[in-house]
């Protein structure tokens, strides 16, 4: 099986480096996934483990995790994705998703965005760290 490259939220990353034994964690471990994040959730981790004072490096969690940057201004992002996302502040996620060409976007927040507009319009999965997981494991059989 190819590797599935899945786009992460900065939730995800920061479950991984609260719990070593979440799902959000075994994304992180997992190396039949290519993890990708955008430079806005680089600077969204490092500001949590700054502000929750974590003994922790933002690299503990981002090595290996290829890191995209997103060219438009807040406004372009809010403009062109504020359809897929209750809060507009949650653009960036799905802007960083279409960016890195994924399918899945994984985060605990789903209730963050319009998933089912999300699949049907730009083709993007949408999806909790436990259910992806699940995926992997039905394609493996």
């Amino acid at each position: 099986m190819d590797k599935i490259k899945v786009f992460l939220d900065s939730d995800i990353l920061i479950s991984a480096l609260l719990s070593k034994t979440g799902a959000s964690f075994e994304i992180l471990r997992n190396s039949k996934i290519t993890k990708v994040t955008s430079k806005a959730i680089e600077a969204e981790v490092h500001d949590v483990i700054t502000r929750l004072n974590l003994d922790t490096q933002p690299n503990d969690v981002l090595q290996d995790i290829e890191i995209v940057t997103l060219k438009l201004k807040k406004a372009r992002l809010s403009k062109m994705y504020i359809s897929y996302v209750i809060d507009e502040e949650d653009s960036h996620v799905v802007a960083g998703a279409m960016k890195a060409k994924v399918k899945f976007l994984l985060t605990h927040n789903i209730r963050h965005y319009h998933v089912v507009r999300i699949k049907n319009n730009l083709e993007l999965n949408v999806m909790k760290p436990g259910l992806f997981l699940q995926y992997l494991r039905n394609l493996e059989k």
